[in-house]
């Protein structure tokens, strides 16, 4: 059979997929409405359908300005690419689009595409932990939704190891010094390589990461090529990249022995508060927590009160349960508490690479990376 110029016979991975949900959707979207599958056709009907197709719009891929996209690897589909700005609500000339990237969206606009595009078939969201797309009220029914899980993966890894560093060799308290004017003398000088009941330095310290996916798979060989040891917490048991992994339900017998708790948990209502009063007290007195994951993980009056008293070395905090922390928050004035306004991510590395990907798959009707 002869196709209409620039279109390529299907594929025999396609015919594998053909009935896959994601090709599926496509096929049946209110702009596609009159392509049926071309594996489900006569020969004639077929060539109708493809030659009908190419006189109908592209479908359009909107990506966000909130971050540069370099466009060239996303070129050769047959899809329209915008661009859009996530600060203002969707114009009305792209509200038709098929697909949707987004990251740092406002809320409200959020929730204005989730009620106007009816389009949408797909929101690639450039997020470890899509939360904002989530709430926004998009009709998953309908939409499919993949997360940017593995874009900030070294990026956070690397801010962990900055706050762990920090909270060992205490350049926090250098820097309060620094600040008065003042000489830390007793920060200087001679010092103990690990003293007993201390935190100062990672050569032989137990490290507890809370939360042991793919941003602690970069973390924990980092901290073990510093002399830490490290062992993981999570749902799923066993050994996972030469690090063994314990149930939750053994924190009441390794928390007593942590010199730097890291918490990487996800947002849910399952981890909601999971760091509570009780669990803090079964740290050291000389102990560190860090969180890096979701603010709400942390019971942060029950870890108010541990560094106000001295029950804990103190903490370093990128993620809050309201954000931006309000002024009349007292974490402000906490002791010991070094804090980060959500810094350690910020940076999807590779974005371009997971868009094209996906899109590839989704227009191939095969099952896309991250979906939740």
């Amino acid at each position: 059979m002869c196709l209409p110029p620039g279109v390529t016979p299907v594929s025999a991975e396609l015919r594998r997929d053909r009935g896959t949900p994601a090709l599926q959707q496509i096929c049946h979207s209110p702009r596609h409405k009159k392509l049926d599958h071309p594996l489900l056709m006569s020969p004639n009907q077929r060539l109708k359908s493809l030659t009908n197709h190419l006189q109908t719009p592209k479908m359009k891929l909107l990506y966000p300005t909130s971050l540069h996209i370099d466009t060239k690897s996303l070129e050769g589909f047959s899809v329209e690419l915008h661009p859009y700005d996530v600060t203002q609500p969707i114009p009305e000339s792209l509200i038709d689009a098929d697909f949707l990237v987004t990251w740092s969206n406002k809320a409200s606009n959020l929730r204005d595409a989730a009620s106007r595009m009816k389009n949408l078939r797909w929101i690639q969201s450039l997020a470890a932990g899509p939360n904002d797309v989530l709430a926004a009220g998009f009709d998953a029914s309908r939409i499919t939704i993949t997360t940017g899980s593995g874009l900030h993966d070294e990026t956070v890894a690397e801010h962990t190891l900055g706050m762990l560093l920090n909270a060992a060799r205490r350049f926090y308290e250098m820097r309060d010094y620094q600040s008065r004017g003042e000489w830390p003398g007793h920060l200087g000088g001679a010092q103990p390589d690990r003293a007993p009941g201390t935190f100062r330095t990672l050569k032989g310290a137990n490290v507890t990461i809370w939360g042991f996916g793919n941003i602690a798979k970069c973390l924990a060989p980092v901290l073990t090529a510093l002399g830490a040891n490290v062992t993981g917490v999570a749902r799923s048991t066993g050994v996972r990249h030469g690090y063994e992994v314990v149930a939750e339900d053994r924190l009441q017998e390794i928390l007593p022995k942590t010199d730097a708790l890291v918490m990487i948990l996800p947002g849910s209502a399952s981890t909601n508060g999971a760091l509570n009063a009780e669990r803090l007290a079964l740290l050291p007195k000389h102990a560190w927590v860090v969180n890096v994951g979701r603010g709400t993980s942390v019971d942060e009056d029950a870890l108010l009160e541990a560094l106000e008293k001295g029950s804990i070395g103190g903490a370093a905090l990128d993620v809050f349960s309201a954000e931006p922390l309000p002024k009349e928050s007292k974490l402000y004035a906490a002791p010991n508490l070094i804090l980060s306004p959500h810094a350690a991510g910020g940076r999807p590395r590779e974005a371009e690479a997971l868009i094209a990907y996906n899109l590839r798959r989704l227009l191939a009707g095969q099952e896309l990376k991250n979906i939740i």
